[in-house]
This record gives C-alpha cells, sequence and structure tokens, in this order.
C-alpha cells in the first residue's frame, strides 16, 4: 500500500491506497455527469414501467407502484451518484437515502398539488435537495465551497426538470404517443435531461471547490 494524491481540478489529498493517477477535473466532470443521467433515466425507466403496469390495477396497484417505484428509481439513481463520489468522501452513500426520500415526497406533493408535470419537477427538486443534504454533510469536511452543493443540485435538477417537461409538452409526448413504451422513454427522457442539468451543475462547483486540510 502506497499514498496517493487524489482531487478535483489538480489538487490532490494523501490517502492510502495503491498508487494512481489523479483524475482530471475534466475526466471527473463527464463521469459525473453520465452517472447522473444514464442513473436517473434508468431508475425513472424501471419506475415507468411499474407506475404503467402494476398502476393502471386500481387504487392499491397505483399506491403501490408509486411508493415502490419512486424509491427504486431514486436509488438506482442514488447508487449512480456514489459510484462515482466514493473515490472521494467516505459516507456519500447517505445520498441515495436522501434522494429516495425527497423523489417520493416531492412527486407525490407535486400531483396532489398540480400534476401535470409538476410532480416531476417538484419530485425532482427535493431529490437534488436531499441527495445534496446527505452529500453535503460529507463534503463540507474537506471541500470549502461545498455550501454551494445543496443549491446547485436543488436548482439544477429542477432546472433540467423544467426544460424536459417543457419539452414533452411542446410536443414530445404527442409524438412518442401512448403505451407501456411511449411513457418508459417519455419519463426516461426526463431522467436524462435532469440528471445531466443536475450533474453539470453540482459537478462544476466540486471541481471548483478547493480542498482543505480538515
Amino acid at each position: 500500500m502506497a499514498p496517493i494524491g487524489i482531487g478535483f481540478g489538480g489538487q490532490r489529498v494523501m490517502v492510502d491506497a495503491v498508487e494512481i493517477t489523479v483524475e482530471t477535473g475534466r475526466r471527473f466532470l463527464l463521469r459525473w455527469v453520465a452517472a447522473n443521467a444514464l442513473g436517473l433515466a434508468v431508475g425513472m425507466a424501471l419506475f415507468g414501467v411499474l407506475d404503467d403496469t402494476v398502476g393502471e390495477l386500481g387504487d392499491t396497484g397505483d399506491a403501490i407502484a408509486h411508493l415502490v417505484g419512486l424509491p427504486l428509481a431514486a436509488t438506482v439513481f442514488g447508487l449512480g451518484q456514489w459510484l462515482v463520489l466514493r473515490r472521494y468522501a467516505q459516507g456519500s452513500a447517505w445520498g441515495i437515502v436522501g434522494a429516495a426520500i425527497g423523489l417520493t415526497l416531492g412527486y407525490l406533493g407535486g400531483f396532489l398539488l398540480a400534476d401535470g408535470g409538476a410532480d416531476f419537477v417538484l419530485g425532482f427538486a427535493l431529490m437534488g435537495i436531499g441527495s445534496g443534504l446527505a452529500q453535503w454533510l460529507v463534503l463540507r469536511r474537506r471541500y470549502t465551497l461545498s455550501g454551494w452543493w445543496v443549491a446547485a443540485s436543488g436548482a439544477g435538477f429542477t432546472i433540467g426538470a423544467v426544460i424536459a417537461v417543457g419539452i414533452a409538452i411542446a410536443g414530445l409526448a404527442d409524438r412518442l404517443g401512448n403505451g407501456t413504451v411511449a411513457y418508459v422513454a417519455l419519463v426516461s427522457f426526463f431522467g436524462v435531461v435532469a440528471g445531466a442539468a443536475g450533474g453539470g451543475l453540482t459537478g462544476f462547483v466540486l471541481i471548483r471547490a478547493p480542498l482543505t486540510n480538515r
């Protein structure tokens, strides 16, 4: 075992591990955005399948689809984040829990308040805030600008969700048509756009955050 330096933006911190080459900020950003976009897309695809199959079996089926599908979607998303972030922050797996709680409460709240896309927007917004809060508790020990992490996470996923829902309302939903495949494709699209926006904004914050000695 040999000490190595890992960090963002060319900065390094010594840890006990086999010696490897430090990852550049650009490479991290690409991996982070991909993990967010793909993780959220896959998670939402799973939710879409449940929602359009089990969810059509009456009130009980609808409750099962949402109370199981939404936490499942957020767990897949959070796992994608953790697979990248775990190299830089121990304890970042708590972001999975924050995402699951945020997406579930936000989606259900949006559905009760307005529906019509508000469920996805509020769901992704609270998912970003929930995962961001959990991750910030870990990141603040090492990155001096990590206070921006929660704001960037909430704003990024909200902006992405608004853009995705707007595109859907503008005509994408009609072009995709009806049926399970169309619905899964639509919610997966939401995941890609929101994940890319949220991942891009939070990734930029992290690669710009200088390391501390804490």
